[in-house]
């Protein structure tokens, strides 16, 4: 659906299509407060064009600090959860340090190569060492329950 189609004022109309904003699908992700910085128009405003989309789309309501679409996150916040993932070291420091620090953990990391360059090592190692630290953590928490009594 476009913006043009909105039950809104032409102002309104007029201000998100100059801003770029001509489809429901351009406003799914932005926040009020965002959107009201690109219009220049109060948070207030804002907040209710995002409202007027919403229901256009059959959605449900909007709150203040949330995107027109269930579950969207910001680049920012995308972001800043890849930097809390945990990863698993390759072992090998060239090799975590293309990667970023190792292999995300709750991502798919293909390796790639002709047979005969270690892959399956690799992705032994990997899986070993991610065990290996996880046996660690439960031996360590029994010794210290034992000790705790």
């Amino acid at each position: 659906m476009e913006v043009a189609r909105l039950p809104l004022s032409a102002s309104h109309r007029g201000k998100l299509i100059s801003a770029g904003y001509t489809t429901l699908a351009s406003l799914s992700s932005i926040s009020p407060s965002d959107l009201a910085r690109d219009l220049k128009v109060p948070e207030s405003e804002a907040f209710e064009m995002l409202k007027v989309a919403k229901l256009g789309c059959g959605l449900e309501q909007p709150d203040k600090h949330t995107a027109i679409v269930n579950g969207a996150q910001t680049a920012w916040d995308i972001l800043n959860e890849e930097k809390l993932l945990t990863r698993i070291t390759t072992s090998c420091a060239d090799l975590d340090k293309i990667l970023g620090g190792g292999i995300n953990c709750k991502e798919v990391t293909e390796i790639g190569g002709v047979p005969g360059i270690g892959k399956t090592q690799l992705g032994y190692g990997c899986f070993f060492f991610s065990q290996s630290m996880c046996i660690l953590l439960l031996l360590f928490s029994r010794a210290l329950n034992a000790y705790s009594f």
